[in-house]
């Protein structure tokens, strides 16, 4: 049975998937400009009771790392360029997943709603990544050998660094027992 404007096939259904996630970019970025989001130190018991920083970042980042993970499982057939586009996103999230919220210091706990919006973009984003590696791109050949492939890869592991680099920062900026925002210098 289909549901009258639905896609029929999921190649379908991701495209129009990725068109609303960037509509949803759009409107976040203009939403943003007038409010703070509940986070970090606009944090506030408003938006609902608050989830345990460590807890809050492990829970919403779980569904982008566990989805590619299962995809993988059930796709052990993929080439070595789809292997390593989705071994690149599960490395991402599993740093975000299993390492980064063991490794905060104190943290402001996350309002309900925070963490469920982050939880529902990592089930989102989770979802369509793996789906389409998995199932959709056509990536044949020694296509992970073309140039744009290796510049793209060398400037996802650039940014990794750089992300975990700046993580590592932004914890140190306080001497213990300190509290409040730094501003690294």
């Amino acid at each position: 049975m289909s549901v009258p404007g639905w896609p029929e096939d999921e190649r379908s259904l991701l495209d129009v998937l990725a068109v609303l996630m960037i509509l949803m970019g759009l409107l976040s970025f203009c939403f943003l400009r007038f409010i703070n989001m509940p986070y970090g130190r606009y944090s506030s018991s408003s938006f609902g009771r608050p989830v345990p920083a460590r807890w809050a970042w492990f829970l919403q980042e779980l569904p982008a790392f566990a989805l590619p993970v299962y995809f993988l499982a059930q796709h052990p057939e993929l080439g070595a360029g789809n292997l390593l586009l989705l071994g690149a996103f599960t490395l991402h999230y599993l740093q975000r997943t299993l390492i980064f919220p063991f490794l905060i210091r104190g943290g402001k706990p996350t309002p309900v709603v925070s963490f469920m919006l982050a939880f529902i973009f990592c089930c989102y984003n989770g979802y369509m990544q793996s789906s389409y590696i998995c199932r959709h791109s056509l990536l044949k050949g020694e296509w992970f050998r073309e140039p744009h492939f290796i510049t793209g890869i060398l400037i996802f592991f650039c940014g990794m660094f750089i992300n975990i680099y700046s993580d590592h920062i932004l914890r140190n900026l306080r001497k213990p027992g300190e509290t409040g925002y730094k501003i690294p210098r």
